[in-house]
């Protein structure tokens, strides 16, 4: 017999492995340069873990301290995000400063090497009944909702501009696949001016059975379909096993450059 699906929650309060999880792999990477981190974003007289935090940080390989960038801008995000309660959009955008900021302070510190040190971030405060997110770069935010799979946050590589050429006629899909430039970022946290944020202003409605995942772009080695697949059979399972089987599908394709992969999910009772 199939296995149950879990008892569902009937507090107020998210359950830790059941309702949000994470999980990352190295891939085929010498280090780790994503680093992630969730948080209890609950404010009293609210229950704690009511409200989540997930930030996820994928540090850039071609930069020094890549691995060193995404883990101080992560806990520089979240540390910053505690300390203020001002509106939510805001509280999120000026936790994104502070981690550019802290960036820019320890970059002044080392020794010039040729390249910032840098990493793109994608954060989201999640509660039952809404979502606000900051992103820079090109880390996916994710909602499946009804059978669908769909990104949420802009994605500040090159492919959007890539695919737009596809549209208008000057570029084949195949082309566009494969062009060298295609996942060039034209913004991340480098401790200096950001070039676009992505960060709404108003609040994104949930509704029960939602899925939010936040990740690395090592996730993209499945393409969209595959991964719409994967949470169709897994919606009604817990958080931990949705993280682990899209690291599994990962695995089993076995890129030969795959990337580092981080992936963080949340469910909403």
């Amino acid at each position: 017999m199939p296995p149950s699906p879990p008892a569902p929650n009937t507090s107020t309060s998210f359950i830790q492995e059941q309702d949000f999880a994470a999980r990352q792999i190295r891939g085929r990477r010498e280090t780790q340069e994503d680093y992630y981190a969730f948080a209890d974003a609950s404010s009293p007289p609210e229950p704690a873990l009511s409200r989540l935090l997930l930030a996820v940080g994928d540090g850039l390989g071609a930069h020094s301290g890549g691995s060193v960038a995404s883990y101080i801008a992560v806990n520089a995000f979240v540390r910053a995000f505690h300390e203020n309660e001002i509106a939510p959009s805001w509280r999120l955008r000026l936790a994104l400063d502070a981690a550019n900021d802290t960036l820019a302070f320890l970059s002044q510190k080392l020794p010039v090497t040729g390249t910032p040190m840098g990493t793109t971030l994608v954060a989201a405060t999640v509660s039952h009944e809404h979502l606000y997110w900051v992103s820079v770069g090109d880390s996916p935010l994710f909602l499946y909702r009804n059978k669908t799979l769909e990104r949420l946050n802009e994605d500040h590589s090159l492919t959007p501009l890539i695919e737009q050429r596809v549209r208008i006629g000057e570029m084949t899909q195949d082309e566009a696949d494969h062009h060298p430039d295609r996942h060039t970022l034209q913004s991340a946290l480098l401790g200096q001016e950001i070039a676009l944020i992505d960060s709404p202003s108003e609040p994104f409605p949930l509704k029960s059975g939602d899925l939010i995942i936040a990740a690395s772009d090592g996730i993209f080695t499945l393409e969209h379909h595959q991964l719409e697949e994967m949470l169709a059979f897994g919606r009604h399972t817990t958080a931990d096993k949705i993280a682990d089987a899209i690291l599994f599908a990962i695995r089993r394709i076995n890129f030969e450059r795959q990337d580092n992969a981080t992936v963080g999910v949340i469910k909403i009772p």
